[in-house]
């Protein structure tokens, strides 16, 4: 489980596990998404595991990009100068749905380590991360909101802020249609600067 909590003190133990990314400098952001171009590469990429994407003809349109926000299949990944990794992630839909974050890799964790994925290093192509790469993480925020009404009710995470200085990145579970952001149990969506929070999405404590 990446998000889902029983209790406040499970809650807890996840947002002190989120919080050791905090005083880490951002080296580089890394996106896992569904290989949508697998079946145009050379024949001996096609079952070859993940890939990272390096052709400048990819990044020109890159599968993630959209209108105020980005949109990753999978989640992502941040490596910091110290060499730490954290990864950001969805727990299956159903009954424990949302998003946390954790210091482990994607790769073997978020993700089958021989998936079909495509790997985007987005860094200071994404408006998202142009002004956190490089900057040192001040603060997470894990929004934890009851599951279900009553008290003792389990808890489960829906939406994440990352602080950098003056910056910060919102990551909510939502994906695209027609353009749009809409809700999602099994995507991530990372916000532009700018971009508001969609009404859907209940603003944390």
């Amino acid at each position: 489980m990446w998000s889902w909590a029983a209790s406040d003190a499970e809650a807890d133990a996840r947002r002190r596990e989120a919080d050791e990314l905090v005083g880490e400098r951002i080296r580089s952001v890394r996106y896992f998404s569904l290989d949508y171009r697998r079946s145009e590469m050379p024949p001996e990429l096609i079952d070859a595991g993940p890939r990272t994407v390096v052709d400048a003809s990819e990044w020109t349109d890159p599968t993630w990009l959209c209108d105020g926000f980005d949109t990753t299949d999978y989640g992502f990944e941040i490596a910091t100068d110290s060499g730490a990794v954290f990864s950001l992630t969805w727990d299956p839909p159903g009954h424990q749905e949302g998003i946390g974050l954790q210091p482990v890799p994607m790769l073997g964790s978020g993700v089958r380590g021989d998936a079909d994925v495509a790997i985007w290093e987005v860094d200071g192509r994404s408006p998202s991360w142009t002004s956190m790469v490089g900057t040192t993480v001040t603060g997470i925020e894990l929004h934890y909101e009851p599951w279900a009404e009553g008290t003792g009710a389990p808890l489960w995470c829906p939406r994440i802020t990352i602080h950098g200085g003056a910056a910060r990145v919102e990551v909510i579970m939502g994906d695209r249609a027609d353009g749009r952001l809409v809700p999602s149990a099994d995507n991530i969506a990372v916000l532009h600067p700018g971009t508001p929070l969609p009404a859907w999405c209940t603003p944390g404590p």
